[in-house]
């Protein structure tokens, strides 16, 4: 072989070695990269994160639906009675209007208010004559009074009838309000499960771990934080105490509930939601709370904080800790760092570690 041959082979052999060692590290860096359980672990938290706001999204419709059904609820009696109104007062305007009619007719047959004054006046004793005349003024004043009463009575059955009017409005308003809520929660929870259905097995086990990991690590920290909050409470002679025989009962009422199916809007005997559980288990201790959380966080004026926190609180959840009218989630607290809850869709009504990720405040009842 001469020297060119030679060199060709040189430079052939050394370009085959090249492209062979290229395509090797390629195959090597492109293994590294493409890490299946790093991907799915990764898909796991995306999945975590978006189940998690769905959740939210559709507790928040929850809520909405909740105040607008016990408000039509509240509607349906203020209408009733509106009715009822109503019928009253136009009986009571007919009556009026009789009564003035029957007058009417009585004072034009005897000529009028001037034929009643010729008649007194007329060959009347001159001294029965002024007490006659104060008689026929008498009757002058019961008509224009009784006048003025049947204008008044139409009025109020005027405004009686627009009131029927103004609440029929306002009923297909909140039916309105209730559908859209409805259809929100509706839309919330479809996407939640075809986000489930399009995910493979494998990143929903992932996912399912995160959960629990995240579960277990807000517990540890609600834990710790409450145990702090409790000992700084102490040092300023301030403590939970005892829970009240009213706390006790409503506890009790809840604890029968356990294992009984959350579903958006329920409000028993068999399906709760959050709200719809702690309003009933409070009523079975004869207290009246309102239908939603916000409503119930509202209501109460005896504000907890979280080193006094004793069974039978109120614990509130917000999207926004510093504004309670964006409270969507409550619970009862059950002492050692537990609360009795219908925590979501898929769950059930269960004891479950108190968490303050989101956590707004507590109130006490009694």
């Amino acid at each position: 072989m001469n020297w060119r041959r030679r060199c060709a082979a040189f430079v052939g052999a050394g370009l085959v070695t090249s492209i062979v060692t290229s395509v090797v590290a390629i195959g090597i860096t492109g293994s590294a990269s493409a890490d299946p359980l790093a991907d799915a672990k990764k898909q796991a938290s995306q999945l975590q994160a978006q189940i998690s706001k769905l959740q939210v999204k559709a507790e928040q419709a929850s809520e909405k639906f909740d105040a607008t059904e016990a408000a039509l609820g509240q509607l349906v009696v203020d209408e009733q009675q509106a009715i009822d109104v109503a019928a009253a007062t136009k009986v009571a305007a007919e009556n009026d209007r009789t009564v003035v009619n029957s007058r009417a007719r009585a004072l034009y047959m005897s000529g009028g208010t001037l034929g009643l004054y010729a008649s007194v006046l007329d060959g009347q004793d001159p001294d029965r004559l002024l007490s006659a005349l104060h008689s026929v003024q008498a009757v002058s004043d019961a008509d224009t009074r009784a006048l003025k009463t049947m204008s008044s009575s139409a009025q109020t059955a005027n405004a009686a009838d627009a009131k029927v009017a103004a609440l029929r409005t306002r009923q297909g308003d909140l039916t309105a309000q209730a559908a859209s809520a409805s259809m929100d929660i509706a839309n919330a929870l479809a996407e939640r499960q075809q986000v489930l259905d399009s995910t493979n097995a494998q990143v929903l086990a992932l996912e399912a771990q995160l959960q629990a990991k995240i579960d277990a690590d807000n517990a540890a920290r609600a834990a710790q934080a409450l145990e702090l909050a409790q000992q700084l409470a102490q040092a300023d002679g301030l403590s939970g105490g005892n829970a009240s025989d009213l706390a006790l009962s409503a506890i009790a009422a809840a604890r029968i509930q356990l294992g009984k199916q959350y579903v958006y809007g329920g409000a028993g005997p068999d399906t709760w939601d959050c709200s719809g559980l702690t309003q009933w288990a409070f009523r079975q201790a004869g207290v009246v709370l309102p239908r939603t959380a916000a409503q119930q966080y509202a209501a109460v004026g005896a504000k907890i904080s979280l080193g006094q926190l004793r069974p039978g609180d109120l614990l509130f959840w917000a999207t926004d800790t510093n504004d309670p009218s964006t409270i969507h989630h409550v619970a009862i607290y059950v002492g050692g760092g537990m609360m009795l809850a219908a925590p979501h869709t898929g769950t059930v009504v269960q004891i479950e570690p108190v968490y303050l990720d989101g956590y707004i405040g507590a109130v006490r009842i009694g």
